[in-house]
This record gives structure tokens, sequence and C-alpha cells, in this order.
């Protein structure tokens, strides 16, 4: 009897642990990285009958945001649905309160023992909310380096001057290494080029889905700055420098995302250091700093409506750009920022000081609508703003040298080539100077466009060589050959349509004539208009679904802007009728709607009438207005 009571009590015991609850909580969690910094997990509940999340949501106030019924906790190989809400209906609109924050819970199954971590998956859409690698083992600080990282570059960059700009000609392929990406993460990697020659190109590559490496070769013709970042929602953004010719590894280390959601929390935990940019290449060091600076650009700010006042004369717009310049420039030498920074930043603002000179006209006028509430550029204002002479632009000459050929590496690099390049005078007269970038730059750029459209001729490249620097014959004659290639690979391929041989007047209705009876959107964009391109992105969809219809036609205007190749490259993966309109066509169709900027949209009903729809650039707007013109 001893004997059978024992053994009754022994496996009592063995029974009590596995029907108690095994409660464990965990607060603060630590994420490794995210699509997004709406959601926070702010504590995890963990018992044998659930998995409940305490989630903190951060959204703009009366907007709402949804969390779809769909959502799991993933581990490897296995997922967990969601099982409950309280606070929130899945489903359904959230509406968030004025404070723009909100509180509530989700519940999933049990997760298995031992689990050390677990993604929180808000379904498989692309633009779900999706926070990665929410730790469960109690750890309070991020690695020092991201895993992945090569161990060479675990070390601090070297300050020093800014690096001289190189000018020369070379394939260049940067490869961007995403350290902590997960299959499902982002698809694709966007690079923003910005040359000195070429402009601004968009540069597209899938991101290996197994190594999370997403790689781009292109031609490169003098120092480039490049804006990054991968095609998705909550995507972080990098700026690097690259050289001609130079094969360069960037490393991004994707923890920041997780970071910069733990850091907001009440109770920080501030991460070991504030790098997520690690890179390779001649550029390197200025790379690695400028992502590391701590302290915020000094800038003329001059996008706010108040940088100046519209009544101001020739000369008081004149001497305030002087004393703003001197006043930041003493703000930098007493900033804390390393030394490539500010010399970097000193850079930058040179550039900002010659665009807010030639820009007087449009900021003045932006001060007037500013002031007087006026935002709609259609409306025609009587005030005659004041005018710039060369003894205005010369008093911006005396505080530096434009022709500092370290100029093209500041971060304003396209506002001070566009300013040089394009003004109605000719800064080298202003400073005497018969030869120097001013002087190239003035010569090359024009030139460059040209070759970009497969227009350059022997005379302009006999110009280009008279110049003292034989880079940019070089360069412009490299342009036009790798044009001429691509257009052969695109030969037969994509359709530019026929612009009709009309006076300017007539051009509109010449256009959308085939299509009486039918409703015509016209969209006015170009290939280096960033919105433009977003637009074009979500509005693409549209045409093989909700909005598919024999009864609808796309119509897109773009012009000569648009480099050849890019357009014709992009076009290709945009459905619709395309026609590239020279400068006067552009410039008439633009005055005639008022087009107040791109992209912007006329609409033409099916009997005709057309009027200017900017109200379309709201997408829900744009799907809506045109369903109901096709009922």
């Amino acid at each position: 009897m001893r004997n059978l009571l024992f053994l009754i009590a022994a496996a009592l015991g063995a029974l009590l642990p596995s029907c108690t609850p095994a409660d464990r909580v965990v607060e603060n969690p630590l994420i490794e990285t995210a699509n997004t910094r709406t959601l926070d997990i702010v504590k995890v509940e963990l018992s044998d009958t659930a998995t409940v999340l305490h989630v903190n949501a951060y959204y703009r106030p009366k907007n709402w945001i949804v969390i779809s019924s769909d959502s799991y906790l993933q581990i490897p190989a296995r997922r967990f649905m969601l099982t409950g809400a309280e606070g929130i209906t899945p489903d359904s609109l959230f509406w968030m309160p004025k404070s723009g924050r909100a509180s509530f819970v989700l519940r999933f199954p049990p997760l298995p023992r031992g689990t050390k971590s677990f993604d929180f998956i808000e379904s498989d859409c692309d633009d779900c909310f999706k926070l990665y690698g929410v730790d469960l083992t109690g750890k309070t600080e991020y690695p020092e380096f991201p895993e992945g990282l090569p161990r060479e570059l675990r070390k601090a960059p070297k300050d020093g001057p800014v690096p001289d700009p190189i000018f020369a000609v070379g394939e260049t392929r940067v490869n961007i290494h995403l350290l902590g990406f997960r299959e499902g993460m982002y698809k694709d990697m966007t690079l923003y080029i910005n040359s000195m020659l070429t402009g601004h190109e968009r540069k597209d590559a899938p991101i290996d889905p197994e190594t999370g490496v997403a790689t781009f070769k292109f031609g490169q013709y003098g120092p480039s700055l490049i804006y990054g970042n991968p095609a998705g929602p909550g995507s972080m953004h990098l700026n690097f420098w690259t050289a001609p010719g130079e094969t360069a590894d960037i490393y991004v280390d994707l923890t920041e995302k997780g970071k910069s959601i733990v850091q907001r929390r009440g109770k920080e935990r501030k991460a070991s250091h504030d790098r997520k940019l690690y890179a390779t290449g001649t550029y390197a060091d200025l790379n690695m700093l400028y992502d590391m600076r701590a302290e915020k650009q000094i800038g003329f700010d001059f996008y706010t409506g108040k940088f100046a006042d519209y009544r101001m004369t020739a000369d008081e717009y004149a001497q305030m750009i002087v004393s703003k310049y001197k006043m930041l420039t003493d703000s930098v030498a007493r900033s804390g920022m390393s030394e490539m920074m500010k010399e970097l930043n000193l850079l930058s603002l040179k550039q900002e000081a010659l665009c807010v000179m030639v820009t007087c006209s449009s900021l003045l006028e932006h001060n007037y609508r500013s002031v007087n509430n006026l935002w709609d550029r259609n409306a025609k204002i009587d005030y005659k703003f004041a005018t710039l002479e060369p003894k205005h632009y010369a008093a911006v000459c005396g505080l530096f040298d434009i022709n500092d050929p370290k100029l093209l590496m500041g971060e304003f690099e396209p506002d001070y080539r566009t300013a040089i390049s394009y003004s109605a005078f000719d800064w080298a007269d202003i400073i005497h100077a018969e030869n120097g970038l001013v002087v190239d730059l003035r010569k090359a750029v024009p030139m460059a466009a040209k070759a970009a459209n497969c227009e350059l001729t022997e005379a302009d490249l006999a110009s280009l060589r008279s110049l003292k620097n034989p880079f940019y014959a070089e360069a412009c004659e490299a342009i036009q050959a790798r044009v001429r290639r691509e257009l052969a690979a695109l030969e037969g391929k994509v359709k530019i349509e026929e612009t009709p041989d009309v006076a300017p007047d007539k051009l509109f209705d010449a256009i959308v004539a085939p299509c009486k009876g039918k409703v015509v959107l016209v969209d006015f964009w170009n290939t280096w208009c960033g919105p433009c391109q977003a637009a074009i992105k979500a509005n693409e969809p549209l045409k093989t679904g909700e909005l598919k219809s024999d009864d609808i036609v796309w119509i897109y205007l773009a012009n000569e802007t648009s480099p050849l190749v890019t357009y014709k490259t992009q076009i290709g993966k945009i459905a619709g009728k395309h026609y590239r309109l020279n400068e006067e066509q552009w410039k008439y169709l633009c005055e005639k709607f008022k087009v107040d900027g791109i992209p912007s949209y006329v609409l033409v009903d099916r009997d005709g009438n057309s009027k200017l729809r900017n109200d379309l650039r709201n997408h829900d707007k744009l799907k809506k207005t045109l369903k109901k013109m096709i009922e």
C-alpha cells in the first residue's frame, strides 16, 4: 500500500508541471528590425495557453490603421495565427485619437517553450506591418556590430579633409548588403545617382532573397552622390558617394529600424553605437562619417516661406544672403562636428548660397504666397519682385571661390550644377575667369544632356575638346556611346507615339481626338520626377484591376528633359499611350492648363471636355472619379 501511495504521489508530481501555466512576461523586448515605426510591441505575455502582445500604435491623429485578421507570429518553419484582440477589431478601421498614440492587445496560440524570438507579420501583403526578431530572452543591448559585417570594417572611420572629386569615366559597381535581411522584407532596391554631368538617374535592382544583396552597375562620369532606399514601406534612406570605375560595398545595418522603435519608449535602451552604414571604396570614410554625424546640417532652410521678405530690394536681398552665410559658417565652426563634416557642411552652404541667389524671384514669390495664403499657383500675382544684377552676384562671389572643384562634393551638388550651368548670366564673367569649373560646367552640362538624347555632334565634341580638362569630352562621348548601345537593345520593344504635326495650340486636341467617346486621363510627368514615379507605380495595377476598361485611355506626356534611354526603359513598364514633347510644345500645354508642377492630370470626359484635375493626385480620389465616369 505504501509503495502504491508513493507511486501515485510521484505520478501526480510529474503531471503538475504540465498542468500549471508557465507564465512569463517580457517587458520592453528588443526588436531586431521592422518595416514600420507605427507599431511597437512593449510587452509579451507567455503561457501554455496563449501568447499575448501588448501593442502601442503611433500614427497621425484622426487617421486610421488596420490590423489584419490574417496576422501571425512566425518562428522557423511555423506560424501561429491571430486568435483574438482587445481594444481593436481586426480588419476594421481603427481611428487614431488626437494624441496620435493608442494601445491594444493581440492574442496568439502559445509559442513552444524555449523560443528565443519571433516575428510579427500583419499578413503577407507588401505594405503590411512587419516586426522582426522580437526578443524573448531579456536582452537589454544590441550587438556592437551587425552579424555578417566584415571584420576589417569594425573600426572607426578616419577623420580629415573631404576627399577631392575624381574626374574620370568608368563603370561603377555598387553592392548593397542588407544585414539582418529576411525574405519578404523588401523585394527591390532603388538608387538615385546624382552626377555632375548626367544629373539625376534612377537605377533599380532586385534584392537576392537568400543573401539580402542588391547589385548595381552603371556608367559613372565624375564623382556622384547617391541616394538609396529599399522599395517598400518604412524603408530607410541612404546617402553615399562613389568614385568612377570602382567596386564599392555598402553594408546596411537593418537593426537601425528596431533601435528607433525601442528608443522611442519611455524607458529608452540606448544602442551601443549610432551607425547603420559601413562602406568600402574611395569615399568610405566620408560615407561612414556622414552616416554617423550627430549634429543636424546647418543650412539656409529656404523652403519655409519665411526665408525672405517679398518687399526686399535687390540690395537688401543680396546683403541678407551675405549676412546669413557669414552667420551660418560661424555656427559650423563652433559646432561639435568632426573636421570632415565641418568642411562638408561648409561646401554645402556655398552651394546653397549660389542657389538662393539664382532663385531670388522664386523665393520672394514663395514668401508673398505664404504671407497672403495664396497657394493657388494659377492665381495671377501683380506684385513686382526684385531682380538681382551682376553686382549682387559678385557680392556672393566675394565670400568664397565658386571655381573650387571641391564644390562638386557638397550635399547640394545638383543645386550648384544647375546654378552654374543654367543661369541667365555667366558666372565666369562675374569672377573674370577664363577657365576652371564654372567655365567647364557651363559648356559641358548642356552637351551631356545632348549626349543623353543621342544628339551630340562632332562639332560639339570639338568644342568640348577645347576645354583644358579632357575629362568632359571623354565623358560626353562615353555617355552617347552608352545611349546608342542601350537604344539598340530597346529597338522594337517600346513605342513612342508620333506627336501630331500641328501648331502647339492644336496639339492637345489632336492627341485626344482619336479617343472621342471615352474617358481620357492625361498625365504630365518626367522620368526624373520622384512623385511622378510613385504615382505611376500606384496607378499601374488599376489598369488590370479595379479600372480595367476599354472606356478609359491613359495618355502620358513627358518632355525632352527625360533622357531618351531612361524614358524608353520606363515607358515599357507603363501601359498607355506615350508622347515625348519638345520644349515649345510642353511649355504651351503647361501654360494652357496652368500646370503648377508634376505630376499633373488633365481629365477629358466622353464629350471631349478637358480640365486640369490635380485633386486626382489623391490616389483614392482618382480611383473613385474614374470609376464613376465609366459606370
